[in-house]
């Protein structure tokens, strides 16, 4: 019987002890596999230094490497996104720059989850200079660095955008709707300020104290960027043809109207 226990017993032990070895991590465990360039090395300014990382989580983490000099953190720097990479484990990379010249010891990485909140620390003696005298012919980067900065980009645009979906129906109609209202406009404008007369044409011509300058400055290249001309074609043309087609509603009733009244008129007479 006791033969049973022990047995029992040791079956226990080992299990739990394979569990607790296969058990992800309370918290992330990450550490620097490579580094492009290499410790000790300057590199120009405005280059980038690329940092290979290793990790294994049990939540989504974000990794943010900040640089230190002489126990004080640069924050001219400028470094990578932070996307939000699959738990379990995988590698990441971060990188992080200099516009200037200057002289780092140590590098600081800091994992966080998916709400912002800190869940990993590390810092690392890493002595690199960035300076105006290095730069030349683009360097040679190491192997790793491009396929990690693919999966980088690809986790930050699935972040920013998981699913892309195909624009509403409203959109749709409204989309066409200013695109019809390009041609519209321009045909019921010319028509309306050639036929009104008066206090009708000077409504009428009312848009085009927009249009025509906004025309000009386009035109005649006074900084209206081609973004900014799409912008307004869409959206104002579509206002300045509703406008019209109020105003010869407005006439139109009004005409009526005037009709009606002169009729009454005759009849009276006769």
């Amino acid at each position: 019987m006791r033969k049973i226990y022990l047995a029992i017993t040791i079956l226990l032990l080992v299990t739990a002890n394979s569990l607790a070895a296969e058990a992800p991590p309370a918290r992330p465990t990450f550490r620097v596999e490579a580094l492009d360039p290499a410790v000790d090395t300057t590199i120009a300014t405005g280059d980038k230094l690329y940092l290979r990382l290793s990790y294994e989580s049990p939540v989504a983490v974000r990794f943010l490497a900040e640089a230190v000099r002489q126990d004080e953190l640069q924050e001219k720097s400028f470094s990578s996104s932070t996307p939000p990479y699959a738990a379990g484990r995988g590698e990441a990379i971060v990188w992080l720059g200099f516009p200037r010249a200057v002289r780092i010891d140590e590098i600081v990485i800091t994992a966080y989850d998916m709400d912002w909140q800190e869940i990993g620390y590390m810092n690392t003696p890493f002595a690199v200079s960035w300076s105006d005298h290095a730069a030349g012919d683009a360097r040679q980067l190491a192997p790793w660095v491009e396929p990690l900065l693919r999966t980088h980009r690809r986790v930050f645009d699935t972040t920013i955008d998981p699913q892309p979906t195909k624009p509403a129906p409203l959109f749709d109609i409204f989309f066409l709707i200013s695109v019809a209202s390009v041609p519209l406009y321009l045909l019921l404008q010319s028509r309306m300020v050639l036929r009104y007369r008066g206090e009708w044409r000077r409504a009428a011509a009312a848009p085009l104290l927009t249009v025509l300058p906004l025309c000009l400055y386009s035109i005649f290249g006074l900084g209206l960027q081609t973004a900014n001309w799409v912008i307004f074609l869409f959206y104002f043309f579509p206002v300045s043809l509703s406008f019209l087609c109020l105003l010869w509603l407005i006439r139109w009733v009004y005409a009526r109207r005037k009709a009606i009244v002169e009729l009454a008129r005759q009849e009276d007479k006769t």
